[in-house]
């Protein structure tokens, strides 16, 4: 008994000393800016919703009226919305904007070849710029085959793995496609175009970006041939293959290769010549990694200057990109170029 007259004491007590505070009285409204097209409605909503009635007033009513909080855009600007009861007021800003249509979107590219591991940065433009009727966050990026290149909300592109996918960017309604092409090595000085059109001279010392072991194979990997040709264009890793004054590959050595990434418009078969010069030796062509000719002979030539077009060769070649690997089996030779027509 004792215990439960001592609880009874102090809850009294607690009750006696408790201190009273008067709650302050406020309205608010749902929002406190608004941004509308010319034409454009939205509604506030005031609080507290407990039967009392607000006044609703507009500063300026020729950029925004307002009735029972329905607030609509009249002409381009900038106003206040003020809802008022008993004394007391809440303004919202209110900005008014001429629709402008977005039309159209351009991107940088349209068309990129990238290496595995490497990134691009895409960028948008909209058409006009200065449209405004699609949202800032409507928007995505996204790629058919992220097994072959990925791509990000900054629209970063990634290479992933070799191949062609599609990438795509969507702003509001309007989507553009980006084609993506993804290898270990790129056609410096590229495109390399096969088609019926016209025959094509592809010089050896355009073989693809890369590097040594990947996109050519040269035994010594010093530059005996003193030519900057490649590091001027952009290539730094190729600085020992052997390019001479000429522009020819000079040097050579047997199993050297060089790789050549062509794009074959017209699928078919193509005659083959090779320019070149010495004292002669061997040389075959692989496509895509598969070996398809014999072994094919240059003649001695009669001098290093003196260079000629050698017996001619056949190959078939599929549409689309593919690899072309010109391998020196036994090279006494120098190499300038060789030229590919159509045939049939």
């Amino acid at each position: 008994m004792a215990a439960l007259f001592v609880a009874g004491a102090l809850t009294f007590a607690g009750c006696d000393d408790f201190d009273r505070t008067e709650v302050d009285y406020s309205i608010f409204v749902n929002q406190q800016s608004v941004t509308l097209f010319v034409g454009e409605q939205t509604q506030l909503v005031a609080s507290p919703n407990d039967g009392g009635s607000f006044q609703w007033y507009t500063d300026d009513p020729e950029v925004a009226t307002v009735e029972a909080g329905l607030v609509s855009g009249v002409g381009p600007g900038s106003t206040d919305i003020i809802a008022e009861r008993d004394g007391m007021t809440f303004r919202v800003e209110v900005t008014v904007q001429e629709k402008i249509e977005l039309t159209d979107i351009k991107l940088n590219a349209y068309d990129l070849e990238i290496t595995v591991g490497s990134t691009t940065e895409m960028t948008v433009e909209m058409v006009p710029l200065e449209a405004n009727d699609v949202p800032l966050s409507d928007f995505d990026w996204w790629s058919d085959d992220e097994n072959v290149a990925r791509v990000n909300l900054a629209g970063e592109i990634t290479g992933i793995g070799e191949g062609s996918t599609t990438v795509h960017y969507r702003k509001g309604s309007i989507v553009k496609d980006i084609s993506v092409y993804v290898s270990t090595t790129l056609p410096f000085n590229g495109p390399h175009i096969l088609s019926a059109d016209a025959p094509l001279e592809l010089w050896f010392r355009d073989f693809d970006k890369g590097g040594r072991n990947v996109a050519h194979y040269d035994v010594d990997t010093n530059n005996q041939g003193g030519s900057t040709y490649r590091a001027d264009g952009g290539d730094t890793n190729s600085p020992g293959v052997d390019i001479e004054g000429a522009g020819n590959i000079g040097y050579t050595s047997s199993g050297e290769w060089l790789l050549f990434t062509v794009d074959v418009q017209d699928a078919g078969t193509y005659r083959v010549q090779v320019n070149a010069s010495g004292n002669g030796g061997t040389f075959h062509v692989d496509l895509d990694g598969e070996t398809i000719t014999e072994e094919l002979t240059i003649a001695a030539s009669g001098g290093w200057g003196n260079y000629m077009d050698h017996t001619p060769f056949e190959i078939e070649l599929p549409e689309g990109k593919h690899k072309i690997k010109f391998y020196m089996t036994n090279a006494a030779y120098n190499i300038k170029y060789w030229t590919f027509t159509y045939v049939k």
